[in-house]
């Protein structure tokens, strides 16, 4: 199950990464990123990410100490959902052996490949003071599909609106507030929100059948909701269970 994209390419930097930086990003790529709770990490080592000078950050997004608790997994608030600022579970950008581009790690099913360079460039790359420039080539498994990604120092030129790619894949979807009552009423009633069909059932049953009737015409925004929680009038929920 799942797609994947390779890609074809290196993304240069205007001056090498320090040996650090180049051990934190691998780090970074490496561990499964996932919402932890900052408090219990305070206290925790975490050489690679304080070598480079970077704070724990919301919801542990910094945090690359994996194996500390790969047993307990005490610091883990939802093993499959990531911090709120990140876009998925696995970022496949990682640094070239002498530290001076960015490229694919060559992994598969990497998504959110855009959102997650915009990432690393908020995050890393500005803040460690690069310039990231550069052409790669992606294609999908069906012939038709590919494409290009073109950076001039640090701005995502093609695709366009890679800022903003990033901000909805981070962001909650939102619901009218009949679905969005709906789904509180399905989740209460004891109903996993991440089958969809079951939902609908469920709804028409606790006499839902408006909110029920939205999610079919709407079923791409749904599966979004699924793994980014769904939002009314700033109120959120956040599906338990789904494994992107």
């Amino acid at each position: 199950m799942g797609y994947t994209t390779t890609f074809d390419g290196i993304f240069h930097l205007n001056k090498r990464l320090f040996d650090s930086e180049v051990l934190y990003l691998l780090e970074f790529s490496r561990t499964r990123r996932m919402k932890r709770n900052p408090a219990i990490l305070q206290a925790v080592p975490d050489p690679a990410r304080t070598a480079v000078g970077l704070p724990l950050g919301e919801e542990g997004c910094y945090f690359v100490n994996e194996k500390w608790d790969e047993d307990s997994e005490i610091s883990i608030v939802n093993y499959n959902r990531p911090p709120k600022s990140q876009p998925g579970l696995w970022c496949q950008w990682i640094p070239t052996d002498d530290g001076g581009g960015i490229q694919w790690n060559g992994g598969e099913k990497f998504y959110y490949y855009v959102e997650w360079l915009q990432y690393i460039i908020n995050h890393f790359i500005e803040y460690w003071g690069y310039a990231l420039d550069g052409e790669v080539n992606w294609q999908g498994e069906t012939a038709g599909d590919r494409g290009m990604i073109w950076v001039a120092n640090n701005q995502i030129i093609f695709p366009e609106g890679a800022p903003e790619l990033l901000r909805y894949a981070v962001s909650p979807v939102s619901v009218p507030q009949m679905v969005w009552d709906c789904l509180a009423a399905v989740e209460a009633a004891g109903v996993s929100l991440t089958i969809w069909y079951q939902v609908v059932e469920k709804a028409v049953e606790l006499g839902h059948e408006e909110a029920a009737q939205w999610i079919k015409p709407n079923i791409e925004k749904y599966l979004d909701g699924l793994k980014r929680g769904f939002e009314f009038e700033g109120k959120v929920i956040q599906t338990k269970d789904f494994v992107l």
